[in-house]
């Protein structure tokens, strides 16, 4: 019966887990994925709004056969355009650039670096020489560079301020002809500085991009409901002031908000006039590149920005409501927030950016989901290209490791020094092969203090310091794409990034917000419990405690934050194909999708150094008990209940007591956990069987370091029992 329910679980392991390919395999399978998408790209064949999204195994080199592929084909791409790669950091783009140049050194490509970036020829001074006052003016003026740097003045001459003349960032937008351009993923949102008087043939996307393309913001009833400004049209006032009414009356209700807005007589045509005329009537700062840095400065300090903000917030609402006819309108919700003194109700508005479908488009992702993808990218083909991870990965099987729980007041230390404990081991372990720590901020800033480091978990240079000889790192977007870990010899995961569900709830409405069913809610208290697996090395799986949320979208955001944080920091050691024994070690029991585990351990265990011990409870009380008969001058126990009773008293004072250890441990198996225990304290060990004189059943028996006179040590022990070797 156990055989064929485990037969039972090995196939259904098989159907969850992916249909795993060779690393030659899977690599084979993505050169031609790509090359299908950019030979059709550079041939004109592809139609405008083709789009591919590869989910990827870390490690199969996603980004290098891409910039490959790119580089086979650049000749014909740039004679039709540009091509943007965007990556999720600046540090990457610089990276792919220079793989890029070492592939095809001589196709025009370059970097785009935005006004805060440091200037690649030094690394003192920012791209922009006013950064800074970039910053505060963004979103507030249409163009940041008209009102800074150059522009046409009232009189029709071109005017640039003093520090635009030979500006670093200023001079990437007068580069002339088509280019294979690296941008960070923060171009997205953004019209890129390359010259338009070229169109662009291809888009690549490398790694999870829907964090960057997401905008939530918050809008007080107070500010919804807010008088119009002076220039808005007199002749709309009424139809406003009934839009605002029906907004706030639905979202208190919880109404299908399209369908009340029409049923109170707010139609379509009403709110897209509502928003042009809230657009029209807001002013922008006005500031221009010759003015003094004095005024400017003047400018946008006693600038209205709450107003301009609450505006702008005001009419992306009634945009979003002029979006359909009927229905929900899943991207708005009315929160009760939780301020300082109080409470207020606020009108949350969710929404993604658009990616231009203007090129075809390949999307590039370890983690992508299809559901996400289809809203982020419609109607883009999905392929999932996975192999295996190869690795002794062993994982946590009764613990989260929460924040909470390692940083208990009271048993917070405690709980840290055993996970410092099992740090120092690996590092141990892996001798200099270097290891990799991932937890989050507040936790590696506590391991750091632990050990005498003062760190704060604000500042990102001294989390780095090394930890105990680890390499630390925390959960987020900055482990992902990173390869300077690849050759290290093992990871340490500790707990997992666990965001709050009010923030999840929000980046699905954002992600989802052209579906028709808004997202559910839950309410409070943990997340309900739900049935989860674990994947084996061996086949088989087994049960393991996951908190879902109800709304499967908001899962499916939630998995991509809390499943994928740990899954991408176990990628930095790129288990595909190493060329060495790699190791992963996940203090965690969270259930990671389509992972195999190598081995399950219990905390305790683990911290032990007993993860391999099939029986770690009963290797401890044994071990503690065989240990204390080293005091005695003849050392051996019988092996029933009442043998340990009458043998080991310390530890089992009772026959009932040894009677509930030996419980589902029968004779053999217990003469094997004994020799164990012996192995590890390096014992030596002679099992024997006694028997009496009566005859009867032998009683089984261990005689620990016994000089080369077992039997003779055990006929001083038992001088009733008649001793024999087992």
């Amino acid at each position: 019966m156990e055989a064929a329910m485990k037969h039972e679980e090995q196939i259904k392991a098989a159907a969850l887990l992916p249909r795993w390919s060779t690393p030659a395999e899977a690599r084979a399978q993505l050169d031609e994925e790509i090359d299908r998408l950019v030979k059709a790209a550079a041939e004109a064949t592809a139609q405008p709004d083709a789009a591919l999204a590869l989910r990827v195994t870390a490690g199969l080199g996603k980004t290098a056969t891409a910039l490959r592929v790119i580089a086979r084909y650049g000749d014909a791409l740039l004679t039709r355009g540009h091509v943007l790669i965007y990556v999720p950091t600046l540090d990457l783009a610089e990276r792919a650039h220079a793989d890029f140049r070492a592939l095809a050194p001589r196709l025009p490509a370059r970097v785009l670096r935005g006004r805060d970036a440091l200037r690649p020829d030094n690394h003192d001074e920012k791209m922009c020489a006013r950064a800074d006052i970039a910053r505060k003016i963004s979103g507030l003026v249409p163009s940041v560079t008209q009102a800074l740097c150059r522009g046409l003045d009232p009189n029709g001459e071109f005017v640039q301020s003093p520090c635009a003349k030979g500006c670093p960032y200023l001079a990437q937008k007068d580069v002339t002809g088509p280019h294979v351009v690296f941008l960070s993923h923060a171009y997205l949102a953004l019209d890129p500085p390359v010259d338009h008087d070229y169109p662009v043939v291809l888009r690549v996307i490398d790694e999870k991009v829907w964090p960057t393309l997401t905008r939530t913001s918050h809008l007080a009833i107070d500010d919804l409901m807010r008088a119009p400004l002076e220039p808005f049209p007199e002749s709309l006032h009424d139809s406003l002031s009934r839009a605002k009414a029906a907004i706030v009356d639905g979202l208190q209700r919880d109404l299908p908000l399209h369908d009340h807005l029409r049923n109170s007589g707010i139609d379509t045509g009403q709110l897209q006039r509502l928003s042009q005329a809230e657009g029209q009537a807001r002013c922008h700062l006005d500031i221009s590149p010759w003015q003094s840095p004095e005024t400017v400065n003047f400018c946008v300090e006693t600038f209205d920005r709450k107003s301009f903000i609450a505006s702008r917030q005001r009419q992306r609402i009634l945009e979003r409501l002029a979006e359909k006819e009927a229905g929900h309108c899943v991207g708005v919700k009315l929160l009760d927030l939780t301020m300082v003194g109080g409470s207020k109700y606020v009108i949350q508005s969710a929404s993604i950016d658009e990616i231009e479908r203007d090129a075809p488009l390949l999307l590039l992702d370890a983690d992508a989901d299809p559901d996400i993808t289809d809203r982020i990218a419609p109607s883009a083909a999905f392929v999932s290209i996975q192999s295996p991870p190869i690795a002794d990965i062993v994982q946590v099987s009764d613990l989260t490791l929460s924040n909470s729980w390692l940083l208990h007041p009271i048993k917070g230390a405690e709980r840290r020094a055993a996970v410092l404990t099992i740090l120092k081991r690996e590092v141990d372990r892996a001798a200099g092969g270097g290891v990799l720590v991932v937890a989050t901020k507040s936790i590696l800033t506590a391991l750091h203090g632990d050990v005498g480091n003062t760190v704060a978990d604000t500042d990102e240079e001294t989390l780095r310091q090394p930890l105990l000889g680890a390499a630390p790192r925390w959960f987020g977007p900055r482990t992902q794409g990173v390869n300077d870990f690849a050759e290290y010899a093992a990871v340490v995961v500790i707990g997992r990034l666990q965001p709050a569900i009010s923030d999840i709830e929000a980046s699905a409405r954002a992600v989802f917000a052209q579906d028709d069913l808004p997202i559910e809610v839950h309410a409070s208290g943990p997340l309900p419990a739900a049935d989860a697996q674990i994947f084996t090395a061996d086949g088989s799986l087994r049960e393991a405690p996951l908190r879902m949320h109800p709304d499967p979208r908001a899962q499916a955001i939630l998995a991509q934050s809390r499943e994928c944080a740990t899954l991408q920091a176990i990628a930095r050691l790129r288990l595909a194909s190493p060329t060495r024994n790699k190791r992963v070690v996940i203090l965690s029991n969270l259930p990671l999708p389509n992972f195999p585990i190598t081995r399950l351990s219990t905390f305790a265990a683990f911290e032990r150094d007993l993860e391999h011990e099939p029986d770690w409870q009963g290797f401890v009380r044994i071990e503690k008990a065989l240990r204390a008969t080293m005091e005695r001058p003849v050392r051996g126990t019988r092996l029933t209940a009442s043998g340990l009773a009458a043998d080991l008293p310390r530890d089992f004072q009772s026959e009932a007591s040894a009677k509930r250890f030996r419980r589902g441990r029968p004779t053999s198996d217990l003469v094997s956990l004994c020799q164990r225990v012996a192995a590890v304290n390096g014992w030596q060990i002679t099992p024997l069987l006694l028997r009496r004189s009566a005859g009867g059943k032998p009683v089984p028996a261990i005689i620990l370091d016994d000089l080369g006179a077992p039997l003779s040590m055990a006929e001083s022990l038992w001088p009733d029992l008649t001793p024999e070797f087992a």
